[in-house]
């Protein structure tokens, strides 16, 4: 897929994401979250049609290529043991040597074929060159040849029209992606908490989505047999993964793969210092490790 489709498409996503996490506080007024989504969804839909269309290219292109190189080392070989054949024979010899074999181009091999047919057939129908190639053969080599060089053709219009349908849809959907980026940042300021879950989980560049900063911990507890309470400042977009070592580990093992609330409780801890690492994770993918933090499990 062409890279800058994919951009918009995951922009899209994220934009969509965005815009149905503050639906309750603020509904954009030139589209409904709803509609966002099925366009974009159409899009991936088109844009998938539109890479199918070039791969049926590209497979046309290859069988092309392979029949008219045959087609042409066909028309080649027959055509020298011709004139091998007609050398004692000044009129037809003369005949011959205006038909070339060079092949500059897929129309030219298949001029170049379908003149030696021709004269072929003037010069005498049931002569055979090589084992196996009659003038019946070797036409039907030649109708081999068009009917592949007609395919790219074909594929070759069904792809254009489908990546301009893409590229058409794209530019719908790109426009909803900076007109609604424009007017939620322009709603919610960089410090409000809308604000900057917006601007740290829409890409406005081809760049990827940053990893967030770490989670802070504003407070962590031994709560007594065994349990912990921890409570968090959440990065500005994702999901917290806990890490935990234990008293006498030497080791941190994932303990919470994916929490998204702002606090933590568990149990089941030996009495001892543990200690816990908090990583921010989201669509650009992990950020940078906490502080350790160690409590004293009773």
């Amino acid at each position: 897929m062409n890279k800058n489709i994919q951009f918009v498409i995951d922009r899209a996503l994220a934009t969509n994401a965005a815009a149905a996490a503050i639906l309750v506080d603020w509904q954009w007024s030139e589209k409904s979250v709803t509609q966002m989504g099925l366009d974009t969804q159409a899009l991936i839909t088109q844009a998938g049609l539109s890479d199918k269309a070039g791969i049926a290219m590209l497979t046309a292109t290859n069988q092309k290529n392979t029949v008219l190189q045959s087609y042409h080392e066909t028309t080649s070989l027959l055509l020298g043991m011709s004139k091998r054949h007609y050398r004692n024979q000044p009129a037809a010899l003369a005949t011959l040597m205006t038909v070339q074999a060079l092949g500059k181009s897929a129309q030219n091999i298949l001029d170049e074929g379908a003149q030696f047919a021709k004269i072929w057939a003037q010069l005498d129908i049931t002569y055979v060159p090589d084992l196996g190639w009659t003038l019946t053969t070797f036409e039907a080599a030649g109708v081999t040849a068009t009917a592949a060089f007609g395919a790219v053709t074909t594929t070759e219009v069904a792809w254009g029209n489908s990546d301009a349908q893409t590229s058409a849809q794209a530019v719908g959907v790109e426009d909803t992606n900076t007109t609604w980026y424009a007017d939620a940042t322009k709603k919610y300021g960089p410090d409000t908490p809308n604000g900057a879950m917006i601007r740290q989980n829409v890409p406005t560049t081809t760049h990827a989505v940053k990893p967030p900063a770490p989670p802070v911990v504003i407070e962590a507890l031994a709560i007594g047999g065994g349990k912990v309470h921890i409570d968090f400042t959440p990065p500005a977009s994702g999901w917290i993964q806990i890490q935990h070592q234990g008293p006498g580990e030497t080791v941190f093992a994932v303990v919470m793969e994916k929490l998204t609330a702002n606090f933590w409780e568990q149990g089941g801890f030996k009495p001892g210092a543990n200690s816990f690492k908090f990583v921010g994770i989201n669509s650009g993918g992990p950020g940078a490790e906490s502080a350790v933090t160690v409590i004293q499990v009773t």
